[in-house]
């Protein structure tokens, strides 16, 4: 009798609680907080690190593409014969039916590049001059290099990175600007035998992580690690770089694109 009387108690005070109270509810959302903060951080590191390895495959694609297409054709290794533009590197490309993907050169999530609406640069029905958008793309996600020699060094030798040049700091570290791809956490270099690298930085003046061209020692610098004839290209015009670090082919303003040459 006893027991039924305690849990007719106990029942009747549950059925006359409306809810939590407030120390329960500060408890709970303490919780939360805690597993959010445990949560976020990880879900982040893997959309970046996807977003990673999306980039790192398009450039493993584009330098594969690039290696096919001088294998097979008497121009060596210059694709770029009127232009001198990455719009003619990628055009060359898709025409010869290597690489026609546009997203190959524009990366989803990177802000700085132009975005491209078409699944295909050249398709049966267009022209060469209407091959992209209805307007060229005025930004690439990745800088390309052209006119490199047949005899380059397979796998010291770049031949596209992701946009944005290294910058020396005060010590001397080169580091990706803020502007990059993936600002100053990195970024990535293709070289010609199609094996790609994630950079942190390029190292320092004296310590560089690049070979030389032509030369037994090391660099920081892209342009000291391409011949001198090479020419650095960006969508609508060159860099304003060559393997001297000085201006080759078509300047950027005079072909169109928007800013100014780096």
């Amino acid at each position: 009798m006893k027991n039924v009387i305690m849990d007719s108690i106990i029942m009747d005070e549950a059925r006359g609680r409306k809810g939590f109270t407030l120390i329960e509810l500060l408890i709970a959302i303490v919780i939360i907080g805690i597993l959010m903060s445990l949560l976020i951080p990880a879900v982040s590191k893997v959309l970046e690190n996807a977003r990673r390895a999306k980039g790192a495959n398009c450039l493993k694609q584009i330098a594969m593409a690039y290696s096919q297409y001088c294998n097979d054709d008497v121009n060596g290794r210059n694709i770029c014969l009127e232009n001198k533009d990455g719009l003619e590197w990628a055009l060359v490309l898709a025409k010869a039916g290597y690489l026609n993907d546009p997203n190959m050169y524009t990366f989803s999530g990177d802000s700085g590049a132009s975005k491209v609406t078409k699944k295909s640069i050249v398709t049966a029905d267009l022209t060469d001059n209407q091959a992209w958008n209805d307007t060229d793309p005025e930004e690439f996600s990745v800088y390309l290099i052209d006119n490199v020699p047949i005899d380059a060094p397979l796998s010291t030798t770049p031949i596209a990175f992701t946009r944005g040049y290294p910058e020396t700091d005060s010590t001397g570290l080169a580091k990706w600007p803020k502007t990059g791809v993936y600002g100053d956490k990195g970024g990535y270099i293709a070289f010609l035998d199609g094996h790609v690298e994630w950079f942190e930085d390029l190292g320092r003046n004296d310590d560089g992580k690049l070979m030389v061209w032509g030369g037994t020692g090391t660099t920081n610098r892209i342009e000291e690690a391409i011949p001198n004839t090479a020419t650095i290209l960006t969508a609508n015009g060159n860099s304003n770089r060559d393997g001297n670090g000085n201006g080759a082919g078509r300047d950027i303003e005079e072909s169109g694109g928007a800013g100014e040459g780096l």
